[in-house]
């Protein structure tokens, strides 16, 4: 199975947070989740994998409920 990096981006939004996963460009592959409650308080995180990009974003998302 090839491994192909990600062709597409994903957004959740709920009440003023917004968590993103999206592909760097430029060098190897890599991606960026985001996770935002206001213009200030925004945290990024690179990851080496989708998989565990995709994981913290999923996380992230589950934090937004407590």
């Amino acid at each position: 199975m090839a491994v192909r990096p990600l062709a597409f981006g994903l957004r959740l939004r709920d009440k003023g947070r917004t968590v993103r996963v999206r592909a760097l460009q430029g060098g190897p592959v890599r991606y960026l989740v985001e996770d935002v409650r206001s213009a200030r308080d925004a945290r990024r995180r690179e990851h080496a994998s989708l998989e565990d990009a995709l994981r913290d974003a999923a996380a992230s998302w589950r934090r937004r409920l407590n």
